[in-house]
This record gives structure tokens, sequence and C-alpha cells, in this order.
């Protein structure tokens, strides 16, 4: 049902644009525009229409020639009507039938036909018109506004205006249309869904009432074939969604979404299929009639952000993530823009004080535009890249060529979200397309989705400790806020110290290590010094790089059931620095100082940070302890800002699958293209001093693991074997992997919302490659657990490759992997190992050992044969505990002792009462007047934090140990704590 808004939209459509109702006013934010001079985007305006006193909406025909506009030209005919014009000849034809409310044209790409609204078949047209030309006689003019007639249809006709066919058949307004670029389809705007049929909406009596007064509250972007078959609704939202527009590659399409009460409106765009709707501008105006550029990257559009007499056209990035530059500087109304198909042309609606509208053209300066809004003036295009020239078989050639592209100075370390992984995510979109795979979801190669790139810290931010140390630190001396945190309030919890935080699975000659050995961090915050063991031999410092990552220890201290995390560390503290993002923020974290660390360490078998870290080397890593009766309570607020990281997604059906639909379930092989960029942006940098803001070249982390995908598409794809498939093939680059598995995560949670299926409905298994460039004695395949078949397969590829295995079990890992198997698939990851230049400029192509990662490749490929050569199960995911602790009961105060403490607690050891409440478990226990409350649950407790905690942690209706210091005496009680109502 949709909202109960007691508002109507006062909407007009070209040519009167100002609002017709006193009182509705919008209040534009001029923050969000880039002001400035005039620019020279145009230039060699002229007007090219002057029949009649309006004429506008002009749009080119596909190879540009020709150009389709709606005019009032002809007499005794108030309305509108559609004609096309021959931009080389001007010869001016009408194409609709003369009669009726005609509007919204469109030249089919075939040229041989166009497609136009009219209410021409309306049966009251003749009073109509007889009504318009009474009222436009009248001296005192009313307010112009739109007519959404319920009786306009879409029709199509030969651009003579013969052979006219109805292409829609609703009551309702169904006008606004634009063709495909491939002419296959139509999207248009209608409110059908007020009329009732297959779009029925259930509204109330207020929203009745309203739609009586203003139809367009109903309005929604639908998509239908060109022929007018297979309608389908786009856009469900409270006021007009109106004006879409395909983007030149067909895969986007941007229209113009109102607010309910039509006093303002905003560019949007979203997939063809309906998918990923997103709002482009944010200028709390009019802005509407948005409008690709060919080359994809900005929108042009008209707003009223200077006020409703005097309506401009701007320019805006397609992912809207800069702020809109104005186009034009002239009084009156300026809308409606197209451009050419070779975008060197704008066109747009001209219209002056006398309320005179005409068309306008003039020659458009692309390249000032992307420099103005600051985009890449790159426009040599995937197809000009080495991965244009790969071949269909795994060779060393191929896999070279990839991690040199990828490793290269011109992609300067493919940052996640920046100019440079358009570029390579558009390369291989359109290498994917050359082989002739399917988009994996959507109608588009490319999945986008936001993630925080940056952040600031507001002045409500606070650490308290409670407990043995009490204190209220101060940021930026004594601790910071981490740009992956939670934010919110978080209440006193306990502290634990887990030495480096950092688990590894066994390798080979290289045992297993577990920093949270014997510790209990179950809703405790978690302290963790930065970085990895120092007194360890090289091997093992390797080994352990890949896993010391700071977000990979804050997920595994929150499998285990921490509260929080924080770094024990002096850098970093003056300010708050981006340092990268989690695909979940789902714990707070924090940093704090060493010495108020050896303030928490008092009382404690370390006097000194020194000391417990030179205890720690000399355990080879592994000590951690409770700090007894400490606790700890935060608020974190942080500002964020956002960017938008780019998926590769590409899919690959069984010869015999003629629906184009993934048979059985499919696998997914995929691995992470982005990187570092420079490294001073994501706090992993491994750069030495002499290094730092070098680029982070990625050859081995992860341009390596591409090389795989690229190879492995190329391979499956070739007729001979894509034959042999029983199964699809789904292959992913993912973004976002080095700042937290942000698009490995986003693809499975955007699953069940683009299919309506758990991920595991669809996926048999999934296969992960990262770094495997530096094969050496062994390749490891890591999370073998997550299924108990992958042992046996293991078995056979080793066999039939030659290649030698080293199996580790833990699915917990630091990689997209991860990902997969939290979403129930059972999930492997493959990987030659760590090396001293992981994480720095030293990563380069030339340290690949390229015959090393094309045996790689092979085994991989055996692989995915056993599994996509076969339709059945073959696979059985095993749930691996993450997390042995047992859950908390009661973390939000919930049980009821009925003690009364005496809040004058000072010099006290325990927490003093001044009684107990009548008819309560403590009354019932024999709790007085004066006791001490020393242990409780079996929780020693010294101050009134402890007995909180263990409140928090006690369960009800179970009896409990209650013991009291009463007259110097220790009493043990029992007691049955109660559930509050």
């Amino acid at each position: 049902m949709r909202k109960n808004i007691i508002l109507f939209a006062a909407l007009v459509v070209f040519p009167a644009l100002i609002l017709s109702l006193p009182g509705v006013s919008a209040q534009p934010d001029l923050s969000q525009l880039i002001q400035g001079a005039k620019n020279n985007l145009y230039t060699n305006s002229r007007q090219i229409t002057f029949k009649g006193p309006k004429s506008g909406e002009g749009y080119f025909s596909a190879d540009g020639k020709k150009m389709i506009f709606q005019s009032e030209r002809e007499p005794n005919n108030p309305f509108y009507q559609m004609f096309v014009m021959d931009l080389k000849s001007g010869v001016t034809d009408r194409v609709s039938p003369g009669h009726g409310k005609t509007t919204c044209g469109w030249i089919h790409p075939n040229m041989k036909k166009a497609m136009w609204s009219s209410t021409h078949l309306d049966s009251e047209i003749k009073s109509k018109v007889k009504a318009e030309l009474e009222e436009r006689a009248k001296p005192i003019k009313g307010r112009y506004s739109w007519s959404f007639d319920d009786q306009y249809e879409i029709f199509e006709s030969d651009l003579n205006g013969k052979n006219v066919k109805q292409l829609t058949k609703a009551k309702g307004y169904d006008a606004e249309g634009s063709y495909s670029p491939d002419g296959k389809y139509i999207a248009f705007a209608s409110n059908r869904s007020m009329f009732g049929g297959t779009f029925k909406d259930t509204f109330t009596d207020d929203e009745k009432k309203l739609l009586e007064k203003d139809p367009s509250y109903a309005m929604d972007i639908y998509i239908m074939k060109a022929d007018g078959t297979q309608v389908k609704r786009l856009t469900k939202s409270v006021g007009y969604d109106g004006g879409p527009f395909f983007s030149a590659d067909g895969k986007k399409i941007t229209w113009r979404r109102f607010t309910p009460d039509g006093s303002k409106a905003e560019v949007y765009t979203m997939n063809i299929d309906g998918s990923d709707q997103k709002q482009i501008t944010r200028l709390g105006s009019m802005s509407w009639a948005p409008y690709f550029h060919p080359a994809g990257k900005y929108i042009i559009f008209g707003s009223s952000v200077h006020g409703y007499s005097n309506f401009e056209l701007f320019i805006v990035d397609s992912e809207g993530l800069k702020k809109p530059v104005q186009v034009t500087f002239s009084e009156g109304f300026d809308g409606l823009a197209s451009f050419s198909p070779d975008g060197k042309t704008l066109t747009w609606s001209h219209r002056n004080e006398k309320g005179e509208s005409q068309i306008y053209l003039a020659d458009w300066n692309h390249t000032e535009a992307l420099k103005l809004l600051e985009l890449s003036t790159n426009e040599s295009g995937a197809g000009s890249t080495p991965l244009a020239q790969l071949t269909s078989d795994v060779n060393e050639s191929d896999a070279r060529t990839v991690v040199k592209y990828l490793a290269s100075k011109e992609l300067a370390g493919r940052m996640t979200g920046s100019e440079e992984e358009k570029l390579y995510t558009d390369a291989l979109a359109q290498f994917f397309q050359q082989l002739g795979l399917e988009p994996a979801t959507g109608n588009n190669f490319i999945q986008t989705f936001e993630f925080t790139s940056g952040v600031q810290a507001s002045d409500k931010n606070s650490l308290q400790l409670k407990g043995r140390v009490d204190k209220k630190l101060k940021r930026g001396s004594e601790y910071q806020v981490l740009s992956y945190s939670k934010t919110g309030p978080f209440m006193a919890a306990p502290v634990v110290f887990a030495g480096y935080g950092i688990v590894t699975p066994a390798a080979e000659k290289i045992q297993a290590f577990d920093s949270y050995k014997d510790l209990d961090v179950q809703g405790k915050w978690v302290l963790v010094l930065d970085g990895i063991p120092e007194n360890v031999e090289k091997e093992k410092k390797l080994h352990f790089l890949s896993y010391s990552r700071p977000q990979h220890k804050i997920t595994v201290a929150k499998n285990r059931g921490a509260a929080g995390v924080i770094f024990i560390t002096d850098l970093g503290l003056k300010e708050l620095k981006f340092e990268g993002s989690l695909s979940e923020s789902t714990l707070p974290v924090l940093k704090i100082s060493t010495s108020v660390f050896e303030q928490l360490l008092k009382n404690t078998d370390y006097s000194s940070y020194k000391k417990l870290v030179a205890a720690i080397e000399k355990a080879q890593g592994i000590l951690g302890f409770p700090i007894q009766s400490q606790y700890l309570e935060a608020e974190i607020d942080l500002i964020f800002k956002k960017s938008v990281g780019r998926n590769v997604l590409a899919k690959l059906n069984p010869t015999a699958n003629r629906q184009n639909k993934m048979l059985s379930k499919a696998i997914l092989i995929g691995a992470h293209g982005d990187h570092l960029g420079r490294g001073d942006l994501t706090g992993s940098s491994l750069a030495r001093s002499d290094e730092k803001g070098q680029i982070h070249f990625g050859a081995d982390d992860n341009a390596s693991g591409v090389a795989g995908v690229v190879e492995l598409a190329s391979y499956f794809s070739s007729p001979e074997v894509k034959s042999k498939l029983k199964r699809s093939l789904v292959f992913a680059i993912w973004s976002g992997e080095e700042v937290g598995v942000l698009g490995s995560n986003y693809f499975v949670k955007s699953w069940k919302e683009n299919t309506k299926n758990e991920f595991s409905q669809n996926f048999e298994a999934a296969i992960n490659m990262d770094m495997i460039g530096r094969l050496r004695e062994q390749l490891q395949m890591q999370g073998v657990a997550s299924a108990s078949q992958w042992n046996g397969l293991a078995e056979e590829m080793t066999l039939l490759s030659g290649t030698s295995l080293s199996l580790t079990s833990d699915p917990y890992l630091p990689t997209d992997a991860m990902s997969f198997y939290l979403a129930q698939v059972p999930s492997v990851s493959f990987f030659t190992g760590s090396h001293e230049e992981y994480h720095s400029p030293r990563d380069t192509a030339e340290t690949i050992n390229y015959p090393g990662l094309v045996k790689v490749i092979k085994t991989i490929q055996i692989l995915t044969e056993k599994l996509a050569f076969t339709s059945g199960p073959q696979l059985t995911y095993e749930k691996v505990e993450g997390n042995k602790g047992q859950k908390l009961e009661g973390r939000s105060f919930r049980i009821f002792l009925g003690t009364i403490p005496d809040y004058s607690q000072e010099g006290v050891k325990g927490v003093r009462v001044s009684g107990a409440a009548k008819n309560s478990p403590a009354e019932k226990a024999g709790v007085a007047k004066g006791d001490v409350i020393i242990e409780f649950d079996k929780t020693k407790i010294e101050n009134l934090y402890d007995y909180v905690y263990a409140l928090q942690a006690a369960k009800p209706n179970e009896t409990t140990k209650l013991s009291v210091l009463r007259e110097g005496k220790v009493m043990e009680l029992e007691i049955i704590p109660l559930l509050k109502e």
C-alpha cells in the first residue's frame, strides 16, 4: 500500500515548469553545486525551430540526421503534434494523426518508424479541443499545467505518419517513452496502477482524493518489448517517476523522481531490469529531464536550483559522486536537453519571458565536460587494452599479458573506487562480452556498490575506562577511533588482552597459531597488539602477514563473540584517518596508546608494556589474559564519505541451455582485482620508508588471481569445452577485497534481492584465487573443511596435474572465499604463499613465476572440470565453528535480584547494599543491610562494574551462589535471579 500522504503534486511537464500551486516551495542546496563563471561547454548556439508559439523535446535519430520533436504549429489545433525534421534539408513532416494531444516521440534505431503518445482515440477529444481554444482566447491566462490525460496511449507509425499501430491498451497516462539503443525495448511512464489491471495498487481514501487532483502521484517507470508486449514495472515509489531514457550501451536508465508533494525532483539511474536504483543529484530543487551523454560518463539535466523562473542546464557524473556543473546561463527556461549519437551536438528547449519556447542546437565540448567534472579523459575503451588479444587456451603468454596490464603504471595500484578501477573493470567486462559470456546479474557485467572511502569524527565521541582504572580518555592523544568502526553508544563491558589477535591455520613446516588460546572473549572488549610478532623465524613471519590485517583481526574477534576491538599502538592517534572499511561494521573498533595500556597492566604480572611485549615474543606470540575488574564504555560517532566500487560478473551457460538460466547449481570462480593504490589510504601498506607514496603494483596480489579467472573463462568458453558443461560457471572479479572483502560480500547480499533465492540455492561451490603467482614447492588449497568432499577432489587434482598440494582446513580466511562460506556455500581458496614484497611497491610483474602460475591455473581447471562436467550434487556444506564460546544471557541488564546498592562505595572492595526490596530474591535469600557482595555466580565482585556485568550474565530462575561479607565474616547465600517483566 502506498503511504498515506495528504499532499498533492503540482507537477508540470514542458513547457511551463513553474509550480502552479501557491505555498509550495523548495529549498535548493547550493552547496551541492559547482558554482563559477560561464564555461565553454557549448558553442555556436542556434535556434532551429521558429514556426508556432511552442516547440520542444527534440531527440536525434540513431544516425544523427533527423530529429523528432513536439510542436504547437497547426491552426485550429491547440495541442502538441509530433514532427520529424530532416537536419540536412530542414524539411519537417508531421507523423502524428493531427488531432488529439500528442507528446514524447522517439525514432526507432532502424530509421523506419517512430513511437509517440497520443489521445487521438479519445471519444471526447473534440469537446476538449473546443474547451482549450476557449480557455486560450480569454484575456487573462490561467496557469499552465500539464495534462495527465488517462486517454494517452503509446503508438508507432512510419516516418510519414502511416501504418499507425497502438502499442499500449491500458487505461491511464502512458507516455514519456523512449526506445533502447538496440530497438528491442521501450521504457515509459504510466499511472495505470490507479485504474486497476495487472499492476493495480491499493490506495487509501485520502490517496484517492489526492489522485483526483493529481494523477501523477501514481506515476512509475515501466518497460516493454518494442511491440508492446511483456510489460514490466520497474519502479514503485510514492510520487511521480517519469521521463526514462536509456544509456548509449543500453544497460542503464536515467529518470526523474519527484517527492510526494511534487515540490522537488532528483535525478536517478537504474539497471534496465529495475535493480540498483540510485539517486544521482541532491540539489533539493526541481531537477529533471536527465539524459546520458553517449560516452556514459555523465548526465545532462535541467534544474530550478536558481529559482523556478530560471531553469538552467547542468551536467553530473553518472555515479553521482561529483558536484553538478552548470551548463547554461540565460534568463528564462532551459531544459529537455539531449545529445547527438556522436556526442558532439547538444539540443535543448529554451522558453523566453513571453512563454514562447523553441529548440536550439549547439556544438558540445566533451573534453571540457570531463575536465570540469574531474572525470578521466581516457576514451580509448577496453578494446585498446592487451586483453583484446588473448587466446582461448591457458598459456604463459596470456597470463603474462594480464598480469603486466593490471600491474602497470597506468592502473596505478587499482585502488577500490578509483578511476583506474573503472578502466580495468570496463576492459574485463568487454573481454567477457567478446567471449560470448552473459552478465551474471541483470543486464550489465559491472555490479556497483557503495562503500566508505573517507571518514570524519564528530564531537560526540568518548571513551571511558571504569573499574580499577577509572578515567575518561582524550581523543587525539590517548585514543582514536578507526574508520571501520561500528557507530553508536557501547555499554561498559570487561576487557581481555589477546596478544596480537592472530589466528592462522597450519601450513607446511609451520604449526597453527591462535592468539585466543584458552581465552574467553565473549561479550568483552579485546585488546590486541598492532602488527605481527617480530621474534619468529622468517617463514612464520611471512605466513602471519596475510592474517594480520586489522580488518581480519576484527573478523576473528567478531567470530569469537567479542564486544569490540582495541588496537594498542602509538601510531595514528593524533588524527582520525581513513584506513579502509569492512563489508559490515559490526564491532566498535578503537586504538589506545601504550601509556594508557600500561595503566591497565597495573596489578597484573606485567608492570610495563615493554616487559609484556618481551614476554609475548619469548612465548612465540601467544600470551593472553583477562584484565581483572576493568571495564570500558564508549560512544562512537563518524561521518562517512561514500564512493563506488565495481565488481565484474560474467556467466557461462552450457551449450544446451537455451533459456539463458543457470542449470543446476553454478560454480563461482573469482579473484579480487583491487589493490592498495599508492598505499596511503588503507593502512595496510608494508612499504619501506623510502617507498612511501609509490605505486603498489599488486602483481601477485592479485593480478595473478585475475589472470587465473581470465584464463579459465577463455578456456571454458571455447565451443569444444563449453559443450561438455553440465553446470553454469560464474566468473567474478571482486572489488574492495583490500578494504574488507566488500565486493564479494555485496554480491552475496544482493543475490537474494535480485533473484529471490538464497545464495546457497544457486551455487554448488566457490573457487577463489588470491596470490597464485609465486609457486614454489606447494600450492596451498585453503578452507577444505567447508565440505567433506574437497579432500577426495584434492587427491584427483594432484594426480592429474602433478602439482603438490598443501591442504588447510579453516574456512575463515582473510580473502573473498569467506564471504561465500558464510553464505553456506563450500568454498576454497588457492594461494602460493606470502613473501617480502607483499603489500609493497616491490610486488611487480617481473617477480611472478609465470610457468608456475600457468601450472596453478591448469590445476584449478581440473578441479572446475570435475565440478562442472557433472550436474548432480557433489559437495556437502560443513559448518565449522568459528566461535567456541557460549552466547551470553541477559546482555541488557534484565535480571532482577532486588538488592539496593549503597552508592557511597568509597574504600569498599565489593558492593555494599543498603537493603533488599520486599519479596525480592535478595530478601528471600537473606541479604541484609550493610552486607558487602564479594562474589556472585562465580564472579569475583570488587566494584559496581563487576556487579553490573555479573547481573547481565546471570541466568534467570536458576539457583545461584551469592557471597557477602557481613561483620567481617563471609556468608554464602543461595539466590534465584528473576527475569524482569
